[in-house]
């Protein structure tokens, strides 16, 4: 019964949030690899710089380490949802743009089905793909495209070439976890994901010479895969101090759809040649992760994640990956745990991460992702409520690129969740 109430939500969620669900993307790096990558994180580890290997949490939800599914209370159901607004800067020289976007972040909920074993079931985006740009510059000389040859403009005669580059799509996923604890301070878990999408990428060269050929590429992929990950947490008490060890391995496997790209070139409306190149398979990368917990008095937590995601033995349209490491530390205060005052019962986060980009931009690495975040969790209290939480955080990230002239992105994102914290499964006395 627990399981179909959450499948019904979930259910409902499918049909009604991809209509709000906009990728929100701008940034011309989302033309490498799979776009930008969303994560698993939900309210609180957004908040703590992204950690939660080694978090344990009875009262909220945790994806980035099934294990921790364990924790959840007999008697309740957890349900979290989040969504961000982006505000991005692009810099390339001279040059600067601003952008805005919201995006819907993660639909979780988890429940207990039996003594020491938790399920969770999620939806959430696996990466986003959206960028329009362009750039012109004056010719002297041109390779005709379809016999490859060098032509030389004649003297006095300007030519203009525009080249053109265009992606959108993205790929989202439906996740189902378990955690299981067989030993009192030790527990296993592990989430199956199905992914689903599309990724389309167009790149063509137009001249004001209308006689001269126009060159289109188009790298399609439509995208059906799984995705599996495990996870482990050892918990430790010495009086008020509480340590947590936690482990996770993703596990790697090439995507059995074809990826595909068509070379076409066309003078006016005529199209002259076209060529589909079916490319290697993509995949979906090994990893593995490590992370740890400290909270003492229950009031007080650090924590911080080390992870690598194996990207670097993948290829995306024919293109080597390049293996994505992630470090992040975050803590956790609450001053006071039983009290009437909001702001003394209030959850205070802050967190730091680094992050290196899992493609490569032309010879040169993608870039590195430098971020902090500062949140607030605030606890709903009231007659019938004392444990849902509206969690609120601010993020400031800066990306930098390794390599001159390529562009530079700052972002400045407000991520808001609303965690219930529900008794669905208590029973009803009659006196």
């Amino acid at each position: 019964m627990k399981a179909f109430k959450a499948l019904l939500l979930l259910a409902v969620a499918a049909f009604t949030l991809p209509a709000i669900a906009e990728n929100g993307m701008n940034s011309p790096y989302t033309r490498y690899g799979f776009g930008q990558l969303s994560g698993m994180e939900v309210g609180i580890n957004k908040s703590m710089g992204g950690t939660g290997i080694g978090l344990r949490n009875n009262s909220q939800i945790n994806l980035l380490n099934p294990a921790s599914y364990a924790a959840v209370d007999t008697l309740t159901f957890l349900l979290d949802v989040g969504v961000s607004l982006h505000n991005a800067n692009f810099t390339e020289g001279a040059v600067k743009m601003n952008a805005r976007n919201t995006t819907f972040d993660y639909l979780a909920m988890q429940f207990r089905l039996k003594p020491r074993l938790g399920m969770t079931i999620a939806m959430m985006p696996f990466s986003n793909i959206g960028y329009n740009f362009s750039n012109s510059a004056v010719i002297d000389s041109y390779e005709d495209p379809t016999t490859g040859e060098i032509i030389k403009s004649e003297e006095g005669e300007e030519i203009t070439v525009t080249n053109r580059y265009y992606g959108d799509g993205g790929l989202r996923q439906v996740t189902a976890g378990l955690g299981w604890s067989p030993l009192k301070g030790f527990s296993v878990g592990g989430n199956f994901s199905y992914i689903y999408g599309e990724v389309y990428h167009y790149a063509y060269n137009q001249y004001s010479e209308t006689s001269i050929s126009t060159r289109t590429k188009q790298y399609i992929a439509d995208i059906s895969t799984y995705k599996v990950d495990f996870g482990a947490q050892y918990q430790a008490s010495f009086g008020k101090n509480r340590v947590t060890l936690g482990a996770t391995y993703q596990l790697g496997h090439e995507i059995g759809n074809d990826t595909y790209v068509i070379d076409m070139t066309s003078t006016g409306t005529s199209v002259t040649s076209s060529d589909t190149l079916c490319t290697t398979p993509m995949s979906i990368p090994s990893g593995y992760g490590a992370g740890i917990s400290y909270t003492f008095d229950e009031r007080l937590t650090f924590a911080a994640d080390y992870s690598v995601q194996q990207y670097g033995a993948t290829n995306f349209f024919g293109y080597k990956g390049a293996d994505r490491h992630r470090a992040s530390i975050g803590f956790e205060y609450i001053p006071e745990l039983v009290t009437r005052k909001l702001f003394r019962r209030a959850r205070y986060r802050a967190g730091l991460h680094y992050a290196t980009a899992h493609y490569y931009v032309g010879d040169h690495k993608g870039p590195t992702e430098y971020g902090a975040t500062v949140g607030i969790g605030l606890p709903i209290m009231n007659g019938w409520n004392g444990k849902s939480i509206v969690n609120i955080s601010g993020q400031a990230v800066h990306v930098r690129p390794n390599a001159p002239g390529m562009i530079t992105e700052n972002y400045l994102r407000l991520s808001v969740g609303l965690s219930f914290n529900e008794g669905w499964f208590d029973k009803w006395k009659v006196q």
